[in-house]
This record gives structure tokens, sequence and C-alpha cells, in this order.
């Protein structure tokens, strides 16, 4: 396993956002974690023209239910609870995270910051933990100014 994993899988770092350097494919990914009970959602960000289409992808990903309504209140309630999938963890690897921020600055700020709150409260909550992982070509400083992504 991967040094970067173990650090989430072992709690060394926090759930939250990273920006995450490995080369690891995708499915090396999916089978080192889903050997821990650990889900991993892949997330394409290629191609995205702004927030719907984001919107459409993380539900077709992350089996959002019927009730999601393709708004960012909804949006996060589903991440907040994603009770319908299995595991002892979530991570969403965000491949290309850099074109959302490219065609839809505005959509950008808001999922980084929805992504934000949903981490937290599945925190307090004392649920499955959540973290996104960002890979590839995108922004390296949090879109609200605050400092830079951190990295694993």
């Amino acid at each position: 396993m991967t040094a970067r994993l173990a650090a989430v899988l072992g709690s060394e770092r926090p759930p939250g956002i990273y920006r995450w350097r490995s080369r690891a494919h995708p499915s090396a990914v999916r089978r080192e974690l889903a050997a821990a009970g650990w889900a991993v959602h892949p997330l394409d960000g290629r191609g995205l023209g702004g927030r719907l289409d984001f919107f459409d992808r993380c539900a077709e990903e992350l089996a959002f239910p019927g009730w999601f309504g393709r708004g960012w209140d909804t949006f996060s309630g589903c991440l907040g609870d994603l009770s319908w999938l299995a595991g002892q963890g979530h991570v969403l690897l965000w491949e290309q995270y850099g074109g959302l921020a490219r065609s839809d600055p505005r959509a950008w700020r808001q999922a980084y910051q929805v992504f934000g709150e949903a981490i937290a409260v599945r925190r307090a909550a004392g649920v499955p933990p959540l973290y996104v992982l960002l890979r590839g070509a995108g922004p390296v400083e949090e879109p609200d100014g605050a400092g830079l992504i951190p990295t694993l």
C-alpha cells in the first residue's frame, strides 16, 4: 500500500480535501482501498462545462437518490449522508479537477466549500469519513484565498 493511502486509512491525516500527486491508476487505488473496506469514487473532471455537468457526474458516481435536485443544498445533503453506499470510508478521486475551475470558477468555489462543509458534518456525526483527493492540473490555492490546498 502506498504511504499516501496509508495516511488516509490510518487516520494520520484527517478527512478533508487534498491535492494528491500519486500516479497510481484509479483501479489500483480502488483495489487497495477496497481491501480495507473503503469505497473509491472516481470523478473525471475533463470536459466539465459547469455546475450542472458537475452535479450529473457526482450524482452518477455516488449513486445519489432520486431526491437530488441538482442544487447546492441537495448536493450538500447527499454528501453528508451517503448511507446508501457501503464502506468504512469514502474517497472521491477527482481527476483533472481544474476543468471545473477553468470553465466555471464560481461552481469550483462552491463545490470546494460544500465538500469541506460535508466532510465536517460527517466527522461531527461520526459516520464513515469522506476524503476528496484532487489529482491532475488545477488550482493549488483554496478558492477562498485562505491558503494552499494541502497535499497528501
